[in-house]
């Protein structure tokens, strides 16, 4: 980062997106929402201050919270969701890791295991995981769940659409390892 961007007081939603390694339309729904906190130019603008960027990416990052990170991985795919188990599952005790492989027995382990983060499939039996997210979202106490959404078959519709339901961002399958870790604030 430039040293310039570095002493900005504010910073445009793109700046914002691409420190906490999210699109843009997600920074401009969290402002909508309001859990981050933006102020509007005269020209209809939204920019954040740099404060309250760093005060919402300590609330997002699993390093400043006590224990282990909570990790369910929702998919169907069981041979790839024993992959991302046993790959966060590390033996490092960064992570505790529990799987469900559709949208019902997702929905029993939010409450049973109260996860950190959602590695969420895009297309699974009887229940689409954007409505998986939403309905995860408006569960008393879980709206701060983060949903990485994945899917073998990501297009421009699937990815608006799981992020206007509340997901971060949007990951292709397979996977990206060293991408997920990072957005999970897991980076070796």
């Amino acid at each position: 980062m430039n040293e310039e961007l570095i002493n900005q007081p504010y910073l445009t939603p793109n700046e914002v997106a691409q420190q906490m390694m999210v699109s843009p339309v997600t920074v401009r729904g969290w402002a909508l929402k309001g859990i981050l906190q933006a102020e509007v130019t005269p020209g209809g603008h939204r920019r954040f201050r740099r404060e309250e960027v760093a005060r919402f990416a300590r609330q997002w990052n699993p390093a400043g919270k006590k224990g282990p990170l909570r990790v369910l991985i929702v998919d169907d795919d069981r041979a790839l969701a024993g992959y991302l188990k046993e790959l966060l599952d590390d033996g490092k005790d960064r992570c505790v890791v529990e799987t469900a492989h559709d949208g019902f027995e997702a929905g029993r382990k939010v409450h049973s295991f109260a996860p950190d983060i959602l590695l969420l499939d895009y297309m699974m039996p009887g229940i689409k995981g954007s409505e998986v997210c939403r309905q995860i979202k408006q569960l008393p106490g879980h709206a701060d769940v983060r949903v990485i959404a994945m899917s073998g078959y990501i297009t421009p519709d699937i990815e608006t659409e799981m992020l206007a339901a509340g997901a971060e961002c949007c990951m292709a399958k397979p996977v990206d390892v060293s991408r997920l870790l990072q957005i999970m604030h897991l980076e070796a």
